[in-house]
């Protein structure tokens, strides 16, 4: 099996570039080059110059060896350029390669990896490769390079010695190798823990507010150090296994060197050959080789921490989404779409939750321009059953068409432009006000974002702000409040005028009379649009043409208010808890 498979496979991409990395190997080799002509004309100041004191080789040699030191240290500082180009470059291609892709991700995709999780493996994954790429176009080939070369010059001028580092590599090869493997399982769990405790602090920042509001801070504490303390333990052992390494090749070349400067020096008393020159010169090679098995073993545990890395990013693009446009699948023709929505004995099971169905038996008619709205308790399957229709799931069986046709043979994109959400959870961009308005409708016009907002009750409080509609938006909308994100995701709802709208308890932040005018708006400006809500709140559904009411996964009873009070003891209930003091003939 090839070494590095994953991190093979996410540096692909620069087989085109290879022109590029060539030239970097040239320009660290060339540095290579002169910087191992020093130790030989440092052998040759000491033997010729100061050991016949001829002045003029001394300066001469002195300058020779500062000219070899500028020209390496010129294409070291070249290479180190291209080397960063190239690194960073990668980093950009995965993050845009992966981004795009988890951008394809359905939401069973999502389901599997938290945001936590994603955010790590797009951040400090790729760190991990960017940094394995930088230093192997820098180190890793001109490592064995300079070794060769040091034992090439060093077997010309001490080959008494040279026995001594052809001993030391292999030693220091072995220790690499041994390590190497218990390196890369251990930088696997890091990252891992890694995504877990990510996660976990993003849940606890982002709900901040509420945990200060119930006084969970000592919990939040407690599972955050856990979590922390896991990291923390799965960190240890590859830095552990590191802390051998570099001692370990020190101790090596260490004794390798006593022993060089051990038979040297006694070669050089009983006056046999070698010279001090020669001595300080193999001192020197011994010293760069030294160097560069250091720089391995820096080098080394990086690529294995980067394979690992890559390994978690080929996760994520070998993912494909869970809701993909089967073949054949046609696009709908949004003008000529009326809206009429069939669901035919549709039963649904999220993954994970043992096999159960959330809903099953679903069979409902919506007609064109109708609103149906779905009341049941907290999960009777009630967003289940309309985050169906626009696909974000796959029926477990039946069938959902809109307009006679499956959803599951109409493209998601066409699809998704007919059939719109606004979601409880109001999710807004950072940005200003009129980008996230016309988010689903870039090239809406001033007067089409005014009209959206007004049906959603939310151009009153725009207009107070002193920028309008060219407000800033914080990080989720932060520096608005409950109601008006609220209002704002309904505007972005209502402005690509949509041939289905679903608002998903999308005017629970707010009140009663402020969503009565939106129900009012909302019918004149969505003229003919079909309207799907599901509610938690009975005067919200009030004025549906059909109210279904749901418990556990099944409908139980549907038809108009009125209706429903004469037929069905659980509606009559629901509305007896939530509108007991109003009198019945005044909602009827």
């Amino acid at each position: 099996m090839a070494a590095f498979p994953n991190l093979r496979r996410m540096l692909a991409f620069l087989r085109p570039h290879w022109k590029w990395i060539a030239l970097s190997q040239v320009f660290i080799l060339l540095s290579a080059v002169f910087t191992v002509l020093i130790p030989a004309e440092l052998s040759r100041l000491i033997n010729v110059g100061i050991g016949t004191s001829d002045i003029g080789v001394v300066v001469d040699s002195s300058l020779t060896m500062l000219l070899y030191a500028i020209i390496a240290a010129g294409f070291i500082m070249a290479n180190l350029v291209v080397a960063v180009k190239i690194a960073e470059g990668a980093g950009n291609y995965l993050r845009t390669q992966v981004y795009r892709n988890v951008q394809q991700y359905s939401f069973r995709n999502l389901d599997t990896f938290p945001a936590g999780e994603l955010m790590i493996r797009l951040t400090n994954d790729i760190t991990q490769i960017n940094m394995a790429v930088q230093l192997s176009i820098r180190f890793l080939l001109l490592a064995p390079f300079m070794i060769v070369i040091a034992l090439i010059l060093v077997g010309i001028s001490s080959p008494d010695l040279l026995w001594i580092i052809i001993l030391a590599i292999p030693a220091a090869g072995l220790l690499f190798g041994g390590t190497g493997i218990l390196l890369q399982k251990g930088y696997k769990v890091r990252q891992n823990r890694l995504g877990q405790m990510n996660t976990t602090l993003q849940e606890a920042l982002s709900g901040i507010r509420v945990v200060k509001a119930f006084v969970r801070q000592g919990h939040e504490n407690k599972r955050f150090d856990d979590s922390n303390q896991s990291l923390y333990l799965a960190s240890l052992v590859p830095q552990q296994i590191i802390a051998f390494i570099i001692p370990g090749v020190f101790l090596i070349l260490g004794l390798a060197n006593a022993a060089a400067i051990w038979f040297g020096g006694t070669e050089i008393i009983a006056g046999t050959g070698m010279e001090i020159g020669e001595l300080m010169a193999f001192s020197q090679y011994f010293f760069l080789i030294l160097a560069q098995m250091f720089l391995l073993s820096l080098v080394f545990p990086q690529i294995i921490a980067a394979e690992a890395s890559a390994g978690r990013l080929a996760e994520l693009i070998d993912t494909r989404p869970a809701i993909q446009d089967a073949p054949g699948a046609v696009p709908l023709d949004t003008e000529r779409v009326k809206g009429r929505i069939v669901f035919e004995d549709v039963t649904f099971s999220y993954e994970g939750r043992g096999g159960a169905p959330a809903i099953s038996g679903i069979s409902l008619m919506v007609e064109p321009g109708k609103t149906v709205a779905f009341l049941g308790p907290t999960g009777s399957g009630k967003s289940t059953v309309v985050n169906l229709v626009p696909r974000f799931y796959d029926v477990t069986e039946g069938r959902i068409t809109i307009d006679g046709t499956d959803v599951r043979d109409i493209t998601q994109e066409s699809l998704r432009k007919a059939v719109l959400p606004a979601l409880q959870a109001s999710i807004l961009f950072s940005g200003t006000l009129r980008e996230n308005v016309s988010f689903g409708k870039p090239e809406a016009d001033e007067d089409e974002i005014i009209e959206a907002a007004k049906a959603a009750d939310a151009h009153g409080f725009i207009s107070a702000i002193p920028e309008g509609y060219d407000a800033r938006v914080a990080r989720k909308g932060s520096n608005f409040s409950g109601g008006q994100r609220q209002r704002i995701s309904i505007a972005r709802a209502i402005t690509p005028r949509p041939k289905v709208i679903i608002l998903d308890d999308s005017t629970s932040a707010v009140d009663v009379s402020t969503e009565s005018r939106i129900q009012a708006a909302m019918g004149k400006v969505l003229a003919g649009t079909t309207q799907l809500v599901v509610a938690q709140r009975i005067s919200t559904v009030l004025t549906a043409d059909t109210i279904v009411l749901m418990d556990g996964g099944k409908i139980v009873a549907s038809g108009s208010h009125r209706e429903l009070m004469e037929t069905s003891p659980l509606y009559r209930e629901i509305f007896d808890s939530q509108l007991g003091g109003v009198r019945k003939e005044d909602v009827a």
